[in-house]
């Protein structure tokens, strides 16, 4: 299916889908992923989990349905076509361009956002207290981590001089994203290029293009898709001894050098569980706030700086919540 067929079937479902309380028996929900079934395997778990926390059931009170592009955003249109098949009472998304792929497809079901990064410039709701439309959910907070990700990096590395910043040009938070670390390096004296992979077959070339500008240091973690393919990442990162800064802290678990990211004491995933309770009980998305994360972590991977020859100032490494031995 092509995307304007894709597109036209969207309407055609959109237009014939109820809301939320318009079904009987199990209420259906279908969550948009960004990579693949594996891959995301543990955004299930942690949206089960906090489902099952708020006093959900699956089976009795919920059936889980998952879609997947694999890395490919231009599948979001064709996925939604196969969702609103299943007349869905919630659609979860966990990236920008699957909320606005949802937002094409219906006016009237809730979509519920599983952590997204600036959803405020991105356009996809009116202010984070009253969203307004059909979507609410959880914020990142990803576009002002990233500028302390370019402190942590003129600590850990006082003699850094150019960054690069790996960004998905199909991800409309990236762009903006970019542009702060850039003016963040300007002003720590240092120099940032962006390098773009807009599926997981483009980050070889993008790590290609980059070693030709010598980075002392490369920062990335504001995409989904990049965020599965992190173990890539790390693998050729290390290769060129480039030492990798990352918003997520799953990065620090895959060889990251230093990551500062939201809390795993507070899953922001779980957190959006609260979501899809109070919609199914027949609460309206416009009314319902937009939750940002409160608590960060601060990871260094002790393993990774030895294998890149680093030696971490020790003022830094006191900083740290956790080192990675």
């Amino acid at each position: 299916m092509n995307r304007r067929d894709a597109l036209l079937a969207l309407l055609a479902l959109g237009a014939g889908c109820g809301v939320a309380g318009a079904q009987s028996g199990p209420a259906r929900l279908a969550y948009i992923g960004s990579g693949t079934a594996a891959g995301g395997a543990w955004i299930l778990a942690d949206l089960r989990d906090g489902l099952r926390e708020n006093g959900l059931a699956e089976g009795r009170d919920y059936i889980l349905d998952s879609f997947w592009s694999d890395g490919h955003y231009d599948r979001f249109p064709g996925l939604l076509v196969s969702a609103l098949a299943r007349k869905p009472a919630l659609i979860l998304v966990g990236t920008i361009a699957s909320a606005r792929a949802a937002q094409q497809a219906t006016k009237t079901i809730p979509i519920v956002m599983l952590g997204l990064n600036d959803p405020v410039g991105s356009s996809l709701i009116a202010n984070l207290s009253r969203p307004g439309g059909n979507t609410t959910g959880t914020a990142t907070m990803n576009d002002d981590r990233a500028v302390k990700l370019v402190e942590f990096i003129r600590e850990a590395l006082p003699g850094a001089k150019r960054l690069a910043v790996l960004i998905n040009p199909l991800n409309a938070s990236n762009r903006p994203i970019f542009q702060s670390v850039q003016k963040a390096a300007s002003k720590a004296g240092m120099t940032a290029d962006a390098f773009e992979a807009a599926t997981p077959e483009a980050i070889g070339g993008a790590f290609n293009a980059m070693s030709k500008t010598r980075p002392d240091a490369l920062v990335t973690g504001f995409d989904s898709m990049l965020a599965e393919q992190r173990a890539k990442i790390i693998e050729l990162g290390l290769a060129r001894r480039i030492p990798v800064f990352s918003a997520i802290n799953s990065y620090a678990e895959a060889g990251a050098l230093v990551t500062f990211g939201i809390s795993t004491k507070h899953p922001i995933v779980k957190q959006s569980a609260v979501y899809v309770r109070k919609l199914l009980a027949g609460a309206r998305p416009a009314d319902l706030p937009v939750e940002q994360p409160t608590n960060f972590e601060l990871l260094i991977n002790l393993r990774t700086a030895r294998a890149l020859g680093l030696k971490i100032p020790p003022s830094f490494l006191n900083r740290a919540d956790r080192l990675i031995e």
